[in-house]
């Protein structure tokens, strides 16, 4: 390599939190994109020289001052994963514009191609909601906090402890629901609960500053769901408030139920009562059967990946399992993808196969 590729001009470089081993790290923004990246103090140092374009020259002032020892080849490495992530500026000259109508033909493939390897998810945005949430974050933030909170579990307190003294009417009308009318009410139900879900995850996101560019369907091997676009939280240098946002979503199913169940348990025989018990009941399934889950893309998983500080944890699990898997079965001497603490590593390894087995059943 000559010279470093030249970065585009329009991205960020924000402060990040200080990772597990004590290096601090920085957050590398695309704003075109709304995709953020992770870099060590290494690359920043790199990225810091980076103007001086000869890969020589960048390594050897990146490593003066300070204990690294790096050299070109360090420098190629950030360069390719750069390059990978489009993060540079293209190519100009006769065939640049061939060359990305190329790249970009093999990035799309043909519609059977696009849908072997997206059926799983994709993501169609309907609604670009951040002046709308900014209007109404006050009524949000009185919804979000402490107060509301208390008053919130007392109520569920009050409900749980209504619905042990009703338990054979509460299991009588769960038998009456399973029928067609039943199945309605609770996809209409699911509907309503999921829109509020998306709904906490927005106005937590913006209570702490963040941009929120979407709001849509995403389809989960074809099953469609709600989603809202929260990648601005990674700003956001406090884990705490990253992982308030991951859990708003859980916290406001909880509250739905809560409530519900409190409706139920007071209000008379009749359709406000039958809606009660619909909307108690659907909240409380899908909250934690399904939203808990860390082995599929939902809340569980980002609020454990927000919890162990680790970004994309399913592809890190999933690399480190094959390697494994390749070391155990052919013994080819690879070094792993990444480099943990043995007990992180075999904690990862095996989360990759639970999860793998779960997805699989």
């Amino acid at each position: 390599m000559q010279s470093v590729p030249v970065l585009r001009e329009e991205l960020d470089l924000l402060p990040g939190p200080v990772l597990p081993d004590g290096q601090p790290s920085w957050t590398l923004h695309d704003p075109m994109r709304n995709l953020f990246f992770r870099i060590d103090w290494p690359s920043f140092r790199l990225l810091r020289h980076w103007d001086e374009k000869d890969p020589a020259r960048v390594a050897e002032l990146a490593s003066t001052g300070t204990t690294l020892t790096l050299d070109e080849h360090d420098v190629a490495e950030l360069a390719q994963f750069l390059v990978n992530n489009q993060l540079v500026r293209p190519e100009t000259g006769a065939d640049a514009s061939r060359k990305l109508a190329e790249k970009l033909q093999a990035m799309q493939g043909s519609l059977w191609t696009w849908l072997l390897h997206h059926y799983l998810f994709f993501r169609i945005p309907l609604l670009r909601p951040d002046r709308w949430l900014e209007r109404y974050l006050p009524v949000a933030r009185s919804l979000q906090s402490q107060t509301f909170a208390l008053i919130t579990l007392a109520a569920l307190l009050l409900g749980l402890f209504q619905v042990v003294r009703q338990w054979d009417v509460f299991v009588a009308q769960l038998v009456d629901v399973f029928n067609l009318d039943g199945l309605l009410a609770y996809a209409l139900a699911l509907v309503f609960v999921k829109v509020f879900h998306e709904l906490g995850h927005a106005f937590t996101a913006k209570r702490f500053g963040c941009r929120v560019p979407s709001m849509g369907v995403a389809f989960v091997v074809l099953w469609p769901m709600a989603y809202t676009d929260t990648n601005e939280v990674w700003r956001l240098t406090n884990a705490r408030q990253r992982l308030l946002v991951a859990s708003a979503g859980i916290v406001t199913e909880l509250g739905i139920a809560a409530w519900a169940t409190l409706a139920w348990a007071l209000l008379p025989d009749g359709g406000l009562r039958s809606a009660a018990f619909v909307l108690a009941t659907t909240s409380w399934v899908t909250t934690l059967l399904i939203n808990a889950s860390p082995f599929m893309r939902f809340d569980g998983y980002f609020i454990l990946s927000d919890a162990l500080d680790a970004p994309n944890l399913h592809e890190r699990c999933f690399a480190l399992a094959r390697w494994k898997l390749r070391e155990w079965l052919f013994g080819i001497g690879e070094d792993p993808p990444e480099i943990a603490p043995a007990p992180r590593m075999r904690w990862m390894i095996g989360f990759a196969w639970v999860t793998w087995i779960y997805r699989l059943v």
